[in-house]
This record gives structure tokens, C-alpha cells and sequence, in this order.
């Protein structure tokens, strides 16, 4: 940090007031720590990570709370498919034992019941979280709908959040939306 920088709410670029080992802004009526901070009105910075790998469906409920929501979608849809996949293979080893009137698939069918429940449980909490973060859960997520997620992402508003307070000399009238 220089000396010239100034230290800058993330949410609505005001200057903050430094109290103690906090910072507090007056516009947001908020303390903000030194981890939250930003500097010459930068807006906040967002991870884009175009991937989830497979082995977070195994993190806590309390893990995956601080994931994007790009990686909670991603995770979604691949529980889903693997729960789909599970109730098949638990129906396969069902019928297979009908079939045969025998116990030879009862510990198969056991073992995909089991992962089909521990899976239907993981998808209810991505689409809790999920839902607490939009507002609802997509009923299908497909790779479009992730690949526009992520370019809208990639293309969010970076200038910093500075009000002018003259009007350039030559500059058009603006209206407020622009």
C-alpha cells in the first residue's frame, strides 16, 4: 500500500473512517476489518475459477458455503448426474437379484443405495445454498448455461466506483443510467 492510496469501502467507494483495528463507512453504516478494505475505490474482486473438481462434493456442509456460486452450480449438476447414475445402478442390481431369486446382488444394491442417498442428501444442500444466493434453483443446468455464467462473470464491471463532481469540458449531457 502507498502512502497516496486511499482506503475505500467495497461495496459503495466511499472513503472510510479508520477506528482503532477497524475501518467504518458512513454511507453503509458498517465496520469493515482490514481484510474487507479496499484501496482507491476498487471494487470487490471476485474468483473466477471455471471449474469445480469432483472431490469437493466430499467437503462439509460449512466448506462448501464459501464457494462461489460458479462452483456450487458446477457441483450440482455433477450430483445430480451422479445420483441419476446410482438409482440405475441400484435398480440394476435389484432386478438382477428378482431375476435370479437370489442374494448374489444384495450387497451391490445395498452399497448403491447407500451412495444414491448420500448423494440425493449433498444435492439438497447445494440447491440450499444455491437457493439462498439467487433466490431459487435451476431446474437444469447445463454446460451453456455454465459457460454464460462464467463469460457474464468475466465481463463484470471493473472501473473503480469514483463519482465526478465537474462535468469534463466538451463532454456530452449524461443521464444517470449511463
Amino acid at each position: 500500500m502507498k502512502e497516496s492510496d486511499l482506503i475505500t469501502c467495497p461495496y459503495c467507494g466511499c472513503e472510510l473512517v479508520r477506528q482503532a483495528a477497524t475501518y467504518y463507512c458512513d454511507f453503509c453504516v458498517m465496520q469493515l476489518g482490514p481484510d474487507q478494505i479496499q484501496h482507491n475505490h476498487e471494487r470487490l474482486s471476485v474468483r473466477v475459477r471455471d471449474f469445480a473438481p469432483s472431490e469437493y462434493v466430499a467437503k462439509t456442509t460449512p466448506e462448501l458455503m464459501i464457494l462461489s456460486t460458479f462452483e456450487l452450480l458446477c457441483l450440482l449438476k455433477y450430483v445430480r448426474a451422479e445420483r441419476t447414475a446410482m438409482y440405475q445402478l441400484m435398480n440394476t442390481f435389484y432386478k438382477a437379484r428378482k431375476q435370479q431369486a437370489s442374494d448374489d446382488y444384495r450387497t451391490e444394491e445395498a452399497y448403491s443405495r447407500q451412495e444414491y442417498e448420500r448423494m440425493t442428501r449433498k444435492m439438497f444442500v447445494l440447491e440450499n445454498l444455491i437457493r439462498k444466493r439467487l433466490g431459487f434453483v435451476p431446474s437444469r443446468i447445463t454446460e451453456q448455461h455454465l459457460n454464460r455464467y462464467l463469460e457474464n462473470m468475466r465481463k463484470d464491471k471493473l472501473k473503480p466506483m469514483v463519482i465526478r463532481k465537474e462535468r469534463r469540458a466538451g463532454s456530452p449531457k449524461r443521464y444517470a443510467n449511463s
